[in-house]
């Protein structure tokens, strides 16, 4: 696995759902701000209650999330996590394993919040995102 250049981040970030409302313009500043990090298949990349410190998004590989009450999720290629706790301010709530040798771009959460207090675009693409997730009652 070869370090990715620049180009090839906001390319593989603009295919992240996550992302998938920002313009260019905004890919590009969050490309600014995101770190390659690996980890080797078993890795543990956070725990239940680790302090929520970056967002990932899968580049290569896969990562499993568990919860305490055993709810289990794979999260693949194009895929983020760790999301939720960022934007909550709470400690981490499920625990994420390297599946297999895997390979992400992180973000760290004060990078992302200093951003986004900069950039409403950035802001109204994640609203944007959150609202697609979120089943919509008939009154709030």
């Amino acid at each position: 696995m070869n370090d990715l250049v620049q180009i090839e981040r906001v390319l593989f970030l603009q295919d992240v759902a996550l992302f998938s409302h920002c313009t260019a313009a905004e890919i590009l500043r969050i490309a600014a701000i995101a770190n390659e990090k690996r980890f080797a298949a078993g890795a543990t990349v956070y725990e239940v209650n680790d302090a929520s410190e970056t967002i990932h998004c899968v580049v290569e590989g896969a990562v499993g999330l568990e919860n305490p009450a055993r709810d289990k999720a794979t999260v693949r290629p194009g895929d983020a996590f760790g999301v939720i706790d960022i934007l909550s301010g709470r400690a981490r709530t499920t625990r994420a394993t390297a599946e297999t040798d895997t390979r992400t771009l992180t973000i760290a959460a004060d990078d992302f919040f200093d951003l986004m207090s900069n950039n409403i675009g950035i802001v109204r693409a994640l609203m944007h995102f959150l609202s697609d997730r979120v089943p919509t009652p008939l009154a709030w």
